[in-house]
């Protein structure tokens, strides 16, 4: 029998040798053949598992696959960042799955069927959510903002507990200062997305959008407006930061954090106050070392004065002060900047006043929480959630939240009014399927939506509105994003 050539006279054509006759040890020098030819010597191998994780582990091939994909992010200038993205990895593990050979897609299939089908599937994702719509109800946001051409855009968007989607962008540039105007845009949005579905829409607390929002309420009975609940805590937290007591650490800041794992976009003076008084002691320990004397810094004006700041005991006594004044509003920015989990029933219970508090800081507290944020629906959605409405400590520090809720059910009730109003009573007592053990044991475990869903049959009017309420957002924020492609939109 004729010996079979070895592999390496084939690499000038990439072709297969013309039988199976292979020298194992060749696969520590794998990587100077072609692709069609490693793929042989796997299946050929007798132990092709093995040879496979091999394979796909060696360094040398691993770094060319890297490099190759490196070089086509910097000749096409993709942002490195790309690579965080939803589709990055799910494309990636696809191409693994190809055999040696496969060719990519061409600019015309992309431009064409690849994109049609694409379209198709959002078409029905989109569906998918409009169908939740109508069950439990919707938040319409409005995300207003500024490109580099100066105009004013409106991007609106609608969320669910399933998730928040991209409606439609305006540009509002010749009308961001009308109320009519505003009033007609935010009019053909609910219309489009449906007034039965709408129970809340979001904006900014901007004069102009708080009529338009009012005038919106008045047009749909049973929708409400309120100002994004991030976007009036910033505020809050930027009066804080005017008084002179606090502005004379937070300057220490420059607006700046000190480098932390994730960005925060809101809140920075206090936050990366919070990172300074947590390095108190590495701070003074590094500026009485030997290094640090020694150091050409060390003889800085700045850095002098930066030495007489760290080392001044009143600096960090009036940081402590501030950090634990402002600790819980940046905890519940937090909370209503995140998209984990609906919030409307958080609001009143996270807004509790601790009397011992310096009055300056009650005064803005209160001023903001009065005119903007102490809402009908807030109210309803801390008085539906069993967690707080079955604490009869916590409870009774809110009495007042059974007005707002009367006051939503007067919206939603109408000839029903009466019954919703008697299946109250029974809820306000754990009764029925409320009072089961596993609901007492639940409450504080799953979201209060979930656990009307689950206990709340006995009192059907109200289980449909309770869950209505509960699967609502009062921020904006959650859905803020880069919107600069929409630049070359308008």
């Amino acid at each position: 029998m004729m010996k079979t050539p070895p592999v390496q006279d084939y690499i000038g054509n990439g072709d297969l040798p013309p039988d199976k006759e292979f020298d194992p040890g060749i696969f520590n020098t794998y990587s100077e053949y072609t692709p069609k030819q490693v793929t042989w010597l796997i299946k050929e191998s007798s132990g092709s598992q093995p040879t496979l994780k091999s394979v796909l582990q060696n360094k040398e091939v691993i770094r060319r696959c890297d490099l190759a994909i490196a070089k086509w992010f910097i000749d096409v200038s993709i942002p490195f960042n790309a690579t965080n993205l939803a589709y990055f990895q799910p494309m990636i593990d696809a191409l693994y799955n190809m055999s040696p050979g496969y060719k990519a897609p061409s600019m015309h299939c992309l431009h064409g069927d690849l994109l049609i089908s694409w379209v198709d599937d959002v078409h029905k994702l989109a569906d998918d959510y409009r169908s939740i719509w109508k069950k439990i109800g919707c938040t319409v946001t409005a995300d207003g903002w500024t490109d580099r051409k100066r105009r004013t855009l409106i991007n609106f968007l609608v969320y669910c507990p399933k998730g928040t989607i991209f409606l439609k962008s305006i540009d509002v540039s010749h009308a961001s200062k009308s109320i009519d105007l505003l009033f007609k845009f935010f009019k053909d949005v609910v219309l489009r997305v449906g007034p039965k579905n709408v129970v809340h829409i979001v904006t900014y607390n901007a004069t102009n959008y708080v009529v338009a929002g009012r005038l919106l309420e008045k047009e749909f009975p049973k929708l409400f407006w309120s100002p994004c609940a991030a976007y009036c805590i910033n505020l809050m937290l930027q009066d804080m930061g005017k008084l002179v007591e606090v502005s004379e650490d937070v300057k220490y800041t420059s607006g700046r954090d000190i480098i932390r794992p994730a960005s925060t976009r809101f809140a920075t003076n206090f936050i990366a106050l919070q990172s300074i008084l947590a390095q108190k002691d590495a701070l003074r320990v590094m500026v009485t070392s030997k290094e640090w004397a020694s150091s050409a810094y060390a003889k800085e004006a700045k850095a002098k004065k930066f030495v007489e700041q760290v080392l001044d005991s009143g600096f960090w006594s009036k940081c402590v002060d501030v950090v634990k004044l402002n600790e819980p509003l940046v905890c519940v920015l937090r909370m209503v900047d995140s998209e984990d989990k609906p919030t409307m029933e958080e609001m009143v219970k996270r807004f509790q006043r601790n009397t011992t508090k310096v009055e300056l800081y009650l005064k803005i507290l209160d001023h903001c929480w009065d005119s903007q944020l102490h809402k009908n629906l807030h109210a309803s959605g801390y008085w539906l959630n069993p967690a707080y409405r079955y604490n009869k400590e916590e409870f009774e520090q809110h009495m007042t939240t059974t007005t707002g809720l009367l006051d939503v059910i007067e919206r939603y009730a109408h000839k029903d009014s009466q019954l919703r109003t008697s299946e109250k009573r029974i809820y306000s007592n754990p009764e029925l399927d409320f009072g089961r053990q596993a609901a007492l044991d639940e409450q504080n475990t799953i979201m209060p939506n979930q656990c009307w869903v689950s206990y709340g049959c006995g009192v059907p009017h109200s289980q449909k509105l309770a869950i209505r309420i509960l699967s609502q957002t009062c921020t904006a924020s959650g859905c803020e994003r880069n919107w600069s492609v929409f630049e070359h939109i308008h």
